[in-house]
């Protein structure tokens, strides 16, 4: 039998979720996004359209982040690297693309394991969801700091 809470129930949740990993860690959670709780408490329990928003929206800024960074690459002029080579540019592109393949399968695992405790619970979705939102915004921070002209760094 599935239980439904209120919005206030989840937020206490979310809340409980938050100081718990900040006494352990002295950080804030993973699993808690400013956004996601705005959703729940502007809309209670007919937060999906917002949510989804939240995600697409977030979704988009990485892969437009992605997509800008993998084209400085591609395009940058490897010659500007000391004794550089038309290879170590397609290494670099490689690596890229392949830690991007990667960081998705690891989000998506570290997600399931962070939120693991709330599985089961009406607020599990937004929970999850906090989660990838999160990471999603630290691996765009991640993204920005390659740089192909190692002077620009």
């Amino acid at each position: 039998m599935i239980k439904y809470y209120s919005p206030s129930v989840l937020c206490a949740v979310l809340s409980i979720v938050s100081v718990s990993s900040q006494a352990d860690s002295g950080s804030v959670s993973v699993v808690e996004n400013n956004y996601v709780t705005s959703c729940i408490a502007k809309h209670g329990d007919n937060n999906s359209e917002c949510l989804s928003s939240l995600s697409i929206l977030t979704e988009k800024k990485l892969n437009t982040v992605y997509q800008d960074k993998l084209k400085e690459i591609s395009n940058y002029d490897y010659k500007q690297w000391w004794m550089g080579e038309k290879r170590q540019r397609d290494d670099m592109k490689e690596a890229f693309i392949r830690s991007q393949e990667l960081w998705l399968k690891y989000r998506q695992a570290y997600c399931k394991a962070a939120s693991a405790g709330a599985e089961g619970i009406d607020g599990y979705g937004a929970i999850t969801l906090s989660c990838q939102i999160n990471m999603g915004i630290r691996r765009i921070d991640e993204i920005r700091l390659i740089h192909p002209d190692l002077s620009d760094g």
